[in-house]
């Protein structure tokens, strides 16, 4: 869009010269919006206008390799103003190195003369090692032979044994020596190299410059905000679950872990976070035709089949379907469906409510441009969590402490992300943040809780015939859960195991007679016990099933 214009009363000239002397405008960077995949920083300046026209403003420094697309400019200015043509080029000029980086690489290069000496003196001292005990070798064999003919002088011997051991010792102290300073050189590179990191931004070689035309009637102060995107720099969520002492609070806090590569330092800035990615596509997918059904004729061979039977655990998602033998192959079934679509990035952060939302950042921040992380503190809300124990005693015979609560309002939630445990201000670990299903609280683990001793049994596993007329396999699995209380209060405890479902009307799954009553199914295939455990006290669940099936065939989910 082209917006330039002329305003009545002004002579040509004047907007000539307007337009042939560039106003340098100071913008500084004021704030900074933060995506999970870029960046906007934002820089205002303000600048006095002489008189009425149209001016042309021009911003220098900016990063190099911007683009048209990456910039948004907002100006205030008299009544009457108005923003014009936006004009985007590098300059070629190279920026002059500022004194404190030609001293770092001053720094830099006298490191490396000094590694460079350190590693030929090793390797000169490594050819004189393998030289003396060359020598001493042929000496030695040399000696070896003259014995076998006359006494060799002792003397001379102790002397070039002498001198040639000296020397090995030296060479070897010297080697000793060189590697430990070789050591610390390493150390000093690593400092120097993070603080150039650091400074990268001054060492610049073809920044950005942006000429932006603003018209006004009459002189005045401009104000104007020029934000443009930069894919150096990011954020990812991090929260910290704290319980306190009294176990009846939870504080959960979301921080945002800033990385930048920009070349620019943030000094003094307003961090915002958001969630949304810009850089998204908006294209809303539609139908374009129909879609055809076909079929295929199987062909069987043979008289008889064979029964296709399995046992399938919930919690196994790996359970095949197993085909006989004896049923020949059949024409090829149509593709499996295709997976769900999934973005590709990094780190999928789910948009709160549905819609991008952002928060901002206490205070004045600042944000180095050395590519490290960097945590601010972003929400926090206090909690009042229930507790209990709770156990899967089949995956992992422990008791841990969960805390459960609902969806804290106002605090954004995103599965996946790191949570860091602390009972107080003990650290416990760390594990993702999981979103629970629809009414369902949340929860988190605080560790193992380890009064209550948690053990997990196989009693008797048989296998044997069944049937009168028709025979047919039988499994019986006895198993047990034990739970032994050492501390000195009750405990109230969760316990979950998987359940044995058939996945064919060929397979018959019963629970026996002394399989511990009083579970519901929590969830599809899981069933629970809720448990009072009093001090000193040892409950057992009996876990007894059969299992029938065909006596030919192939049973699965029983490997456990």
């Amino acid at each position: 869009m082209r917006a330039s214009w002329f305003l009545p009363g002004l002579s040509l000239c004047a907007l000539c010269l307007a337009a042939q002397a560039p106003i340098a405008l100071h913008a500084p960077i004021q704030k900074v919006r933060l995506h999970p995949d870029e960046a906007w920083v934002t820089r205002v300046g303000r600048v006095q206008l002489p008189g009425a026209g149209t001016h042309r403003l021009r911003l220098e420094g900016l990063p190099p390799g911007l683009r048209l697309e990456d910039l948004q400019v907002t100006a205030k200015g008299p009544a009457g103003s108005r923003l014009g043509d936006l004009a985007l080029s590098s300059d070629a000029r190279a920026v002059t190195e500022t004194p404190e980086w030609k001293a770092l690489e001053a720094e830099r290069e006298g490191l490396r003369e000094r590694r460079d000496g350190l590693e030929s003196a090793s390797e000169a001292a490594q050819q004189e090692l393998a030289f003396l005990k060359g020598l001493q070798a042929t000496y030695d064999k040399e000696l070896s032979a003259r014995l076998a003919l006359a006494a060799p002088s002792a003397t001379a011997v102790l002397e070039l044994s002498r001198g040639v051991q000296g020397r090995l010792g030296e060479l070897l102290a010297a080697e000793r020596k060189r590697r430990r300073e070789l050591e610390k050189l390493a150390r000093e590179e690593a400092r120097l190299d993070a603080e150039l990191r650091k400074r990268a931004g001054e060492r610049r070689n073809a920044p950005s410059r942006v000429l932006v035309e603003f018209g006004t009637p009459a002189a005045g102060v401009a104000e104007v905000a020029l934000a443009y995107r930069t894919r150096s720099a990011r954020w990812t969520p991090l929260y910290e679950a704290r319980l306190s002492e009294d176990r009846a609070r939870l504080e959960l806090a979301l921080y945002a872990s800033v990385v930048q590569r920009t070349g620019e330092a943030w000094e003094g800035v307003d961090l915002e976070i958001s969630n949304a990615r810009p850089s998204r596509s908006l294209a809303v997918p539609a139908y374009t035709e129909g879609q055809e059904v076909n079929w295929w004729r199987g062909v069987r061979g043979g008289s008889g089949a064979t029964a296709m039977v399995e046992v399938v655990a919930a919690d196994q998602s790996m359970a095949q379907n197993y085909v006989s033998e004896r049923i020949a192959p059949m024409a090829p079934p149509p593709p499996p469906p295709p997976a769900a679509a999934r973005e590709a990035t990094a780190s999928v952060l789910e948009e709160a409510s549905g819609l991008a939302a952002t928060f901002r950042v206490e205070g004045s921040k600042d944000v180095p441009s050395d590519g490290e992380p960097h945590r601010f503190k972003v929400q926090v809300r206090e909690l009042a969590p229930s507790l209990s124990l709770f156990a899967t005693p089949r995956l992992d015979p422990t008791a841990y402490l969960m805390a459960r609560f609902t969806a804290p309002s106002g605090l954004p939630l995103f599965p996946g992300a790191p949570v860091l445990r602390f009972a107080g201000n003990q650290r416990l670990g760390e594990a993702p943040l999981e979103i629970p299903a629809a009414g369902q609280p949340f929860s988190l683990g605080f560790g193992p809780y380890k009064s209550l001793r948690v053990s997990f049994v196989k009693v008797d596993r048989r296998q044997e015939e069944v049937g009168t007329f028709t025979k047919e396999r039988q499994w019986t699995v006895r198993e047990r859960i034990e739970l032994a209380q050492d501390g000195p209060e009750a405990l109230e405890l969760e316990v979950q195991d998987r359940m044995l479902k058939p996945a064919s009307d060929q397979v018959k799954v019963s629970l026996l007679p002394d399989f511990s009553s009083g579970w519901t199914e929590a969830r599809p295939g899981v069933r629970s016990w809720k448990l009072k455990v009093a001090p000193g006290e040892t409950r057992r669940l009996e876990l007894g099933l059969a299992v029938r099936a065909p006596k030919e065939g192939v049973v699965t989910g029983l490997e456990d």
